[in-house]
């Protein structure tokens, strides 16, 4: 039973959901043998209540192998009331409270998405339109798959909630590769895990995204630049290529210097380890970083599989060069080959702004059409009337943040 009435209060389960029972998959793969403190940094402290409510929150629902809470409803962010969960102070508040309360966002991984479903379908049926409650589990976990491969509900009840489903293997492929950044570069903030801390394949794939973001970040970055500005590059990687930044009203423009203003110190706690580790950054009053061929060469070398590949792309075409793969042969007649080692030194022998223009692009490149998909299709996930509220919402927080920045 879930701990908030508003989520318990459902129907008798209908008779024409079957529940399938899956087994536990066995893989071929001896497990993944990582130190006990690996990724520590992932999981961010926060005050003892906010911590339980969420906990409760997140124990209701079942079938689910890994989850997040996060957002403006369980961190500080800048335009926000100063407090946690349901009204709880934040120990690290410092700005002045604010009559409005968040959402409190959760991201919910599962082996088995229609399984879920046929779950949550039966314990929650409102949380779902009329339409997907006929349709059924099967149905709602195709659907799911579209745009970002997430399925969200908002709103829940009296509960300030709003959460997403996505496959574990969605999620991870995201995590190590890119392919849509629509999730991994929402896990580039801070998170309080809820759900499977101990996680081996996604604690491990969520480390290389973080470490990923810090390449992206330092290659759009100059020679010196502040703590600050490091963070707000990695916080902003997410909606660099979002179609609702470019939409007045769809989202607040400040969003990514509100999240960060207030969270130095966690940023600092997410990323510092793994900054330390990459090397080629020396701490100061203003950071300094390595902006040799080669250092360049070997943060290009090591971007998410999707950004390395639109990136290689445009630099053969301009080279007119052909990359070899290890153990390719070069095309005869074709154009110049180049090992991977060469051609990374070249492309990072290019302009900066040449190169800051075409990462920009590769990720808006990535990140534009499921975010758009996932923007169309929550429509029909959340139901006309929702989606309106919500929108509604967007909308005022844009002209808040408009007038807010006029004014100064």
């Amino acid at each position: 039973m879930l701990p908030f009435p508003a989520l318990c209060d459902v129907a008798q389960p209908s008779s024409s959901i079957r529940l399938r029972q899956f087994p536990t998959p066995r893989s071929r793969h001896p497990p993944i043998q990582i130190p006990s403190r690996f990724g520590k940094n992932q999981d961010q402290t926060i005050h003892d209540e906010t911590r339980r409510k969420l906990e409760r929150i997140s124990g209701g629902f079942t079938a689910v192998r890994w989850g997040v809470a996060y957002g403006s409803g369980v961190f500080d962010q800048v335009g926000y009331a100063s407090r946690g969960l349901n009204g709880i102070p934040s120990p690290d508040s410092s700005t002045k409270p604010r009559k409005e309360q968040p959402l409190v966002d959760f991201l919910f991984s599962t082996s088995h998405p229609s399984h879920f479903h046929a779950i949550n379908l039966q314990k929650n049926p409102t949380h779902y339109p009329r339409l997907f409650r006929w349709l059924g589990p099967e149905a709602i976990a195709r659907v799911q798959e579209w745009g970002g491969g997430v399925w969200f509900v908002t709103d829940v009840d009296t509960v300030r909630i709003k959460y997403g489903i996505i496959s574990t293997d969605a999620l991870c492929t995201d995590l190590l590769d890119w392919t849509t950044l629509y999730v991994s570069g929402r896990l580039h903030k801070p998170v309080r895990i809820v759900k499977g801390a101990a996680d081996r394949r996604v604690l491990v794939a969520a480390q290389v995204n973080l470490t990923s973001a810090l390449r992206v970040a330092l290659l759009q970055l100059p020679e010196t630049f502040t703590e600050r500005e490091l963070w707000e590059q990695v916080a902003g990687i997410s909606y660099s290529g979002d179609p609702r930044m470019s939409i007045p009203g769809a989202e607040n423009p400040h969003k990514v210097k509100n999240i960060v203003a207030p969270q130095m110190h966690r940023f600092r706690g997410l990323y510092g380890r793994l900054l330390s580790g990459m090397g080629g950054v020396k701490p100061a009053d203003e950071e300094k970083q390595d902006k040799s061929i080669s250092y360049r060469a070997d943060l290009l070398s090591k971007l998410p599989r999707t950004l390395r590949r639109s990136i290689a792309t445009h630099y053969c075409t301009q080279f007119n060069v052909q990359m070899l793969k290890p153990g390719e042969e070069p095309q005869e007649g074709g154009p110049t080959a180049l090992t991977g080692d060469e051609f990374w030194k070249k492309v990072a022998g290019v302009d900066e702004a040449d190169l800051r223009a075409v990462l920009s692009r590769a990720l808006k490149g990535i990140m534009g059409k499921p975010a758009l998909r996932q923007s169309f299709k929550g429509l029909l996930t959340a139901g006309f009337s929702k989606s309106m509220v919500y929108a509604g919402r967007k909308v005022g927080k844009w002209w808040k943040a408009k007038v807010s920045h006029g004014m100064h």
